[in-house]
């Protein structure tokens, strides 16, 4: 009788009294960047088991009896020894998980439309995002430009030199190698006249200061302008081309009868008009660049 006692509470003890050991039987992923979602199979699991990364406690965020979730916090990237524990134990099983290094995001790039002749040959971007490290490159069309590194949310790179028109792949990439993924800027080459101005006047002739941007050194200046008629108004047309600005060509232009055009820049060209009379008249200006693209035409009043 007394084995018979014995045995029964031999039973209960092992059914009721001793809990199955706490252990881990796998990580999905074993790896991740922070924010990474990570599921560990084993268990028994509660909602009183504690998750830790080397010496790290990190909260769970999905508890079942088999399996726990957590998200991969901020660490320096390594590999770090994942265990669980609760009240009673330590899980009698470990494993190894690796964070790795953020990958930096671009979240927006000011600004996104460039000229690509603005006075002065280098163009600066502000790039927002984040997880940007320290000592980041910033790749245009995967070339490395010149950057600064502002904070982990900002960093400015420059495009030196002048620019094809078209549009570029900006993306960062973080020391370690992690790369972003590119976001694009345009180079624009439209012409665009902002601004007509009558400049110096001379005996017989007198300049018409053209502003604007992206003129071309071989533009050529259309001028639309009210013909003397007796049928009403009509209209004539000039088409004169630029010529780059040197002192030599000036001095031959200014020697020249006849209309002429000084290309000085990208943003100004002198017309040297030789007008009829000197009554103002409503004068049309259009400047069209070599491959066909052309500013809307501009009215001023002018002899």
């Amino acid at each position: 009788m007394f084995k018979i006692v014995c045995f029964f509470l031999t039973c209960l003890c092992l059914t009721y009294g001793t809990p199955f050991a706490l252990e881990i039987t796998s990580v999905s992923p074993n790896r991740g960047t922070p924010g990474t979602l990570v599921s560990i199979g084993g268990g028994p699991f509660t909602l009183q088991t504690q998750i830790f990364l080397g010496e790290q406690f990190v909260p769970s965020l999905q508890v079942q009896t088999t399996r726990v979730e957590f998200a991969t916090p901020y660490l320096p990237a390594g590999n770090y020894t994942l265990t669980v524990q609760d009240q009673r134990s330590v899980a009698t099983t470990s494993s190894m998980f690796e964070v790795l290094a953020p990958k930096p995001q671009v979240t927006d790039i000011s600004p996104r439309n460039l000229e690509v002749c603005p006075i002065g040959s280098d163009k600066k971007l502000e790039i927002t995002g984040r997880n940007f490290l320290q000592g980041a490159d910033v790749l245009i069309n995967n070339s490395a430009v010149p950057t600064n590194f502002i904070a982990p949310n900002r960093i400015e790179a420059v495009f030196q030199g002048p620019q094809s028109p078209g549009v570029y792949g900006v993306s960062v990439r973080n020391p370690d190698g992690a790369m972003s993924l590119p976001h694009s800027v345009w180079f624009n080459n439209i012409p665009t006249i902002t601004d007509v101005d009558r400049g110096a006047e001379f005996e017989n002739y007198y300049e018409v200061i053209i502003r604007g941007k992206n003129f071309s050194s071989n533009s050529t200046l259309l001028v639309k302008e009210p013909a003397d008629s007796s049928f009403g108004v009509s209209y004539r047309q000039i088409a004169v081309v630029a010529r780059q600005s040197e002192s030599s060509q000036v001095a031959n232009i200014l020697s020249s009868q006849g209309d002429r055009i000084v290309f000085v820049n990208c943003q100004k060209m002198i017309y040297y008009r030789y007008p009829s009379h000197s009554q103002n008249k409503d004068l049309g200006f259009q400047i069209i660049n070599p491959d066909g693209q052309a500013t809307d035409l501009i009215y001023t009043s002018l002899p």
